[in-house]
């Protein structure tokens, strides 16, 4: 009898085609939030566990750009 092989998130098995995530955090109304952040293409995605925000890059610093997006969804009870 065999072990089965370990379960690992699907994600991981093609990490070439998934971008790499960042942690982002913000304070609003003297709360601490924190999400993740990734690029794919000319999108940066933020995501928390109560959704996401996505906006073009352009010539914005992809780390500034993520804190933006995440003091707006604190600001809207999104994240």
């Amino acid at each position: 009898m065999s072990n089965p092989p370990p379960t690992v998130p699907v994600w991981s098995l093609h990490k070439d085609k998934y971008p790499q995530r960042f942690p982002v955090s913000c304070e609003f109304d003297g709360k601490n939030y924190r999400g993740n952040y990734w690029v794919a293409g000319k999108i940066l995605t933020v995501s928390t566990g109560m959704g996401g925000k996505s906006r073009q890059v352009g010539s914005a610093q992809p780390e500034a750009l993520a804190k933006e997006l995440l003091t707006h969804m604190a600001r809207d009870g999104k994240a």
